[in-house]
This record gives C-alpha cells, sequence and structure tokens, in this order.
C-alpha cells in the first residue's frame, strides 16, 4: 500500500523536486521507503507501506530493463500468483510482493492488461518508447487517484490526495460550487469525478487516463452491468443454485484478502458483514484481531454485539470509545485528513479505532460494499416490492410489512414514501427514509445556476431492486464510504482491504434475483443464509439499524454552540445559497426535538462551511 504522484510535461522536463515535496505531503500513506523517478518528460514519485515482501526488492518504481518503461502503483493485485503462474511460469521475479507483476503483463499485453488483474488499485505507467503514460483505476474506485491538467501548458499533475496537488505553485485552492449543490441538494458526496475544488478531479473507477503530447483521453474498461445475468429473474433458479458458488468465491476472496507479513484484524461491528469475516477467520485459521468502536451513549453501541460475535469464533476483540468531550478535536482532526466535507460524524470514530489501534495492526479487513450487493439497507425494500408486484408472490403485503418491521422514527407509510423518494431522486432521504432536505432551504438563485440534473446517474438495469443497489454502490453510499475508509486508514498508516469488493462477488450478488434478496423479514439474507451455521445466529439475524450513530445528540449538546458559532460568522460561505430564514427554523426545530432530528442537510451545510474556513482557505 502506498501514495504515488507525479508531474508529465511533454515540452519541459518536470522538477523532480516538486514531486519530493508532493510525496512529502502524504509521506503517513508509506513510511517505510520514498523515491523519486525522472526522465525527459516525466517526474514521478512513491511512498510505500511494506505489507507484503517487507524487503526492499518490492520498492518501486518497477523498471523495465531498457528503463523505458515505469510504472508506481498504491493498492494490492490479489491474484498476483495466479497470473504468475499463468503466463510467466519460466520468469525469475526479483521480489515475493504483487506489484512487479504490473510491469510484465502491461510488456506482454499492453493496457487491456487491466482486465486481467484482481484487486484495488491505482497506477501509474510511464512508456517512453510510445510516449504515452496512463493513470489507471479500479473497477470500483477502492483506492483513490486524483489529477490537474493544465491545458496553457499541457501539463498532468497527479497523486493519491489532493493535498499533494497544492504543493504545485500554479494549482491554486478555488471551491467548486457544482459540487457543493450535488453535496447540499442531493446529499451525494463523491458521487462522479469532481471534487470540492474547482479544476481537481478523480480518475474515474474502473477507467484509465491516456496523456501524451496530444492530450487527454478517458476511457473505460469495465461495466458492472455487462457481468450481471438479469435473465436469471425469469428462470427456474432456486435459492440454492445460486448460493451455492458465493459461498466459495467470499471464502477464496477472505483468504486472498489476508495474504499479507505484518499483523491483521478485522473492523468489527455488531453486524452480518463483520460476522462473516469473523467466521472465515476462524474456518481459515487467520490470526486476527478484531475492533470495535464504542459511543458514550449505549443506545448507539455495538459492542455487545460485536463481542458475541468474536467470542462465538474465539476471536480476541478490542474497543476504542470516543468520548463526548473529545468530538470538537476529533472533528478538526478528521476534517483535515479527510480534507473534502464529508456527511456523518460516525468516522470520527472510525478515524480514533484506527489511530488508537495503529501500531498494533498494519492491514484491517473492512465490510464495506456488503449492504450494497447484498440489498442491506432497509430502503431497498421498496423497488424489492416493485419488482415483486404482479409476479404472483406469496403473502407479499405481509412480507413487505415484516421487513420494513417497527421503524424508530416513521410510520410505515412515511417511511415508504421517503424510500421512494430515494429511487427518484438519489440522495433526497437518507437510509432511514426521512427526507433530509426541506423546501425553501436552498435559494432557487444557486439552485437555478448549479443545476441539480440527474440525467448523468446511470440505472443500467431492468430490475428497480439491481437499479436501487446500483445507486447506493455506485453514486450514493459506497463512493463516499471508500473515500472516508481511505483517508482515516492511509493516515495512520493501515491498510484497509474490503473482501467484499472482489468483482467476482459483485457480479454474482447482482445476478440474484430480488426475490431471493428479502425472506423472512430479512435484508441481506443470501450473505446470511450461508454463514448461518458458523456464528451466533441471533446477532447475525438481526437486521441494519436505520440510526446508527449520535449525530444529531452531538449537534444539540457538545456540537451547538460551534454550529450556532459557525451560521452566525459574518464569513459565512453559505449565505448567498441558504434561506436564511428557514435555516433558522431548522436549528430552531433542531434544539426542541426530543426525538430523532434527521441531522443530515444540517450537517452537510456545516462540513462545506468548516472545510471552506478550516481547509480551502487556509494558509
Amino acid at each position: 500500500m502506498c501514495g504515488i504522484s507525479g508531474i508529465i510535461n511533454f515540452k519541459n522536463k518536470p522538477l523532480p523536486s516538486l514531486v519530493d515535496e508532493m510525496n512529502n505531503s502524504i509521506k503517513y500513506r508509506g513510511p517505510d521507503h520514498q523515491a523519486v523517478w525522472s526522465n525527459e518528460f516525466c517526474s514521478s514519485g512513491i511512498v510505500r507501506l511494506k505489507i507484503l515482501d517487507l524487503s526492499n526488492n518490492s520498492n518501486q518504481p518497477f523498471l523495465d530493463n531498457e528503463r523505458k518503461i515505469s510504472i508506481i502503483y498504491n493498492g494490492e493485485i490479489y491474484n498476483f500468483k495466479s497470473l504468475k503462474e499463468k503466463y510467466f511460469y519460466d520468469q525469475k521475479f526479483k521480489s515475493g510482493g504483487d506489484g512487479e507483476i504490473i510491469l510484465f503483463l502491461y510488456r506482454k499485453f499492453g493496457i487491456s492488461f487491466i482486465e486481467k488483474l484482481k484487486g484495488m488499485f491505482s497506477i501509474f505507467i510511464c512508456d517512453t518508447k510510445e510516449k504515452k503514460t496512463y493513470l489507471i483505476r479500479d473497477r470500483f474506485g477502492i483506492k483513490p487517484l486524483y489529477y490537474h491538467y493544465n491545458n496553457k501548458n499541457n501539463q498532468l499533475s497527479f497523486c493519491s490526495e489532493i493535498k499533494g496537488l497544492f504543493q504545485i505553485p500554479d494549482i491554486e485552492k478555488s471551491i467548486n460550487f457544482s459540487e457543493i449543490n450535488k453535496i447540499l441538494s442531493l446529499g451525494l458526496i463523491d458521487s462522479n469525478d469532481e471534487t470540492a475544488f474547482k479544476n481537481i478531479f478523480k480518475v474515474p473507477h474502473s477507467s484509465f487516463l491516456e496523456f501524451s503530447p496530444s492530450g487527454v483521453k478517458i476511457k473505460k474498461y469495465y461495466k458492472l452491468k455487462d457481468f450481471v445475468n438479469e435473465d436469471l429473474d425469469n428462470s427456474s433458479v432456486t435459492f440454492k443454485d445460486v448460493t451455492r458458488n458465493l459461498r466459495d468465491k467470499i471464502k477464496n476472496s477472505f483468504i486472498e484478502h489476508t495474504n499479507f507479513d505484518v499483523k491483521g484484524g478485522i473492523h468489527m461491528s455488531g453486524g452480518c458483514d463483520s460476522a462473516i469475516m469473523a467466521a472465515l477467520s476462524l474456518e481459515t485459521k487467520k490470526d486476527l484481531t478484531s475492533y470495535t468502536f464504542d459511543f458514550e451513549d449505549k443506545k448507539f453501541s455495538e459492542v455487545e454485539e460485536a463481542k458475541k460475535i468474536a467470542r462465538s469464533v474465539n476471536l480476541k476483540n478490542e474497543v476504542g470509545l470516543m468520548k463526548d468531550n473529545d468530538l470538537l478535536d476529533n472533528l478538526m482532526k478528521v476534517l483535515e485528513i479527510q480534507y473534502e466535507p464529508f456527511s456523518s460524524l460516525r468516522i470520527l470514530s472510525q478515524n480514533s479505532l484506527y489511530e488508537k489501534y495503529r501500531d498494533e495492526t498494519k492491514v484491517i479487513l473492512d465490510g464495506s460494499g456488503g449492504d450494497e450487493i447484498g440489498a442491506g439497507y432497509r430502503w431497498h425494500i421498496v423497488p424489492w416490492y416493485i419488482d415483486m408486484l404482479g409476479k404472483n408472490t406469496k403473502k407479499l403485503e405481509t412480507r413487505l410489512s415484516k421487513t420494513i418491521g417497527k421503524h424508530e422514527t416513521l410510520s410505515q407509510e412515511k417511511f415508504f414514501l421517503g424510500a421512494m423518494l430515494s429511487y427518484l431522486k438519489p440522495g433526497s432521504a437518507t437510509q432511514d427514509g426521512s427526507v433530509f432536505l426541506k423546501d425553501g432551504l436552498l435559494n432557487k438563485d444557486f439552485l437555478k445556476k448549479y443545476e441539480t440534473d440527474i440525467g448523468w446517474i446511470e440505472r443500467p438495469f431492468k430490475s428497480h431492486l439491481r437499479n436501487a443497489q446500483y445507486l447506493d454502490f455506485s453514486y450514493s453510499k459506497l463512493p463516499r464510504s471508500l473515500r472516508y475508509t481511505d483517508r482515516n486508514s492511509m493516515r495512520n498508516s493501515v491498510e484497509a482491504r474490503l473482501p467484499f469488493l472482489d468483482h467476482e462477488i459483485v457480479e454474482t450478488c447482482f445476478s440474484i434475483p430480488s426475490k431471493f434478496k428479502f425472506l423472512s423479514g430479512q435484508d441481506r439474507i443470501i450473505l446470511k443464509s450461508i454463514f448461518k451455521d458458523k456464528v451466533d445466529k441471533k446477532v447475525l439475524l438481526k437486521n441494519k439499524r436505520t440510526i446508527a450513530d449520535p449525530q444529531s445528540k452531538w449537534l444539540k449538546t457538545v456540537l451547538l454552540k460551534f454550529t450556532k458559532e459557525t451560521i452566525s460568522d459574518k464569513n459565512f460561505v453559505s449565505k448567498d445559497i441558504i434561506d436564511n430564514h428557514e435555516l433558522s427554523k431548522l436549528l430552531t426545530n433542531l434544539e426542541n426535538s426530543k426525538s430523532h432530528f434527521n441531522s443530515s442537510f444540517l450537517i452537510r451545510l456545516l462540513m462545506v462551511e468548516w472545510w471552506h474556513k478550516y481547509i480551502l482557505k487556509a494558509a
């Protein structure tokens, strides 16, 4: 796991010293080795965190014998051993690590080699023979890669984190109001290739950027819809049929993700995905420790469930408590780590857990993606219901009501309407089904100027449930979660691995017919059924909570003074975006609310303000 950076200019050789400064700005991503490599039109840098093959043989860059091709990358190639056996069985490799295989694959297959990789990766290739360079990002965007293109001097700069790009003097920090509008009006964060900074972009996931003297081209090499078999919906396939191979795929992915030469662990919540990883750690005899974050308000604690799971598979469990009094300090710290607005205070607890145990464990297995591929959000039951209409599904209304269950804050009717709105206008309601943006909060002039057309959001499937899963997977839930996890883990020099995002598992889960995704009042029933005899059943069969943290409570208590000071500040950047009268009403409702308050819009607004003040305008 690493951080990469570089500058390419085909007319004026980039200064290696600038890349060295970029390296230094992200050196926590790779404290074990640092290097800069230059040729006639490129300077590139690497900082390495040693995870697999701890020797210097796996240090980057990787160079061909003629030193005409150089490769640096951030991530893990999980199938590197099988690729070596298949294509290079008589080739001697200098390292025992995974990255060297990229060089040999590129020389043999050209840029099409990407399709053969299983893993998470951001790759830079400089080919001086062809006078071309490539920036490549993995299928689902697990590993980040940002770039800035200067059209005037035809110069491309890239880095694993945005802050590295600002080491280049002619790249300025300025606000991208188009992205700010997506955050505030749609609740979407990291939903496309834009960032909160103007003229700073992400290489799109499942794509590569080709840069040559003729300019920049971006090409997509993978589309999930091409690997999903929707014909299974109308086939005679049984529940056993669709789960038969899935267990083996998940187990194989877990084995691949636990191939490392350092100490490893699992971030353990009280949910299904953690339970599955815990069960597999026992089955595969992996020596791992589990870690769980905790809140002072025990209503939101998952420690008891996590410990039950850990005990059922003889797994050690460590707990990290984030105290309410430390919340503001942690907020400022995580804001600097994330470097862009974020949407939930829950990630403060995630970061504190990485921070507390970073010296004990250098690889953490994370369950991100499990909810999206398994239809694990409660609102998914509504598009499932639409799929089932007219298909003679037994006791359809009863199954719908049972799965929705007793909602924490809403009637079933209001939940249904909120879930429908989530489907029709992604990001407009939270996963508990409550609408977060009230009419009139955003000024009409702002909305008109940065119109929130959602035509760019794909709905590639015939099934409504698949499209709902795809919305969360590609635009709403997963992209922002991947950014949060990468920044928090790498700031603490820890590698996070995500076994559920093996692309074969994702394709298999998306292909499963809708009728099998909700049974007996259970979401994620496919994944639960496979491992139901391996861990504590009572914990495994609990559906996902819709309100998972005390964010609303924090805003009403420890953060209330800071919130009011932010909004009353004379430099309040959102004064031209927000209707102040409606915002005042929102704050009054927050203070007076006796039960749960949907704080989603307010926290996003505050994050935009804090980011603007402490990151964008910071010296």
